[in-house]
């Protein structure tokens, strides 16, 4: 059976702008035109197949676009993490993994330097000394001031200036992740 543009609207339930603009974006309901006449005719057998089909493929692919929501709200979510994750990093509140590594492994390096020279700093003094209370009292303060090194903590000292530059690369990063979208 053949009908006009209008005449498919109303039978699909669709206005005449809808058809227009799904011949136009999907591409269907070929028209044919009549014994020469200007005006377009469609096989409606034909075009309720083509109808059916892409509202099928429309459902199936909002699934896929629930999909897609789902993963770029995930998406928004991780950048927001990172956003605040950076601004603790900025509080000096948060440091990266091997800046606190590097920082401690050099403090316990000294830490144990200083202990290492222990004795040979209490053990002169220590030699002339008669009284046990004072050489205790010397070893006492020695291991003291020692452990005090272990006390020092300085964040700034932590960050160091490559922690600044990979923050800077990372939001290079993020801008060029942006201009993608």
């Amino acid at each position: 059976m053949e009908v006009n543009q209008k005449e498919l609207a109303s039978i699909l339930g669709l206005s005449d702008r809808r058809i227009r603009q799904l011949i136009k974006d999907f591409g269907l309901f070929s028209a044919f035109e009549a014994g020469g006449k200007r005006q377009k005719r469609y096989n409606l057998e034909k075009c309720i197949q083509e109808y059916i089909e892409y509202k099928v493929s429309e459902e199936t692919g909002k699934g896929a676009s629930k999909g897609k929501e789902e993963a770029q709200t995930k998406h928004e979510e991780i950048k927001i993490q990172i956003s605040s994750l950076k601004l603790r990093r900025l509080k000096r509140e948060l440091h990266a993994a091997d800046d606190v590594e590097e920082f401690l492994t050099e403090m316990l390096v000294a830490f144990r330097a200083r202990l290492s020279v222990i004795p040979q700093k209490v053990g002169p003094l220590a030699a002339v000394e008669d009284d046990e209370n004072k050489v205790i009292e010397l070893l006492e303060r020695e291991v003291y001031e020692t452990l005090e090194t272990l006390s020092e903590y300085d964040p700034l000292a932590i960050e160091k200036e490559k922690s600044f530059l990979r923050m800077e690369e990372d939001d290079e990063d993020e801008e060029e992740e942006e201009e993608e979208e």
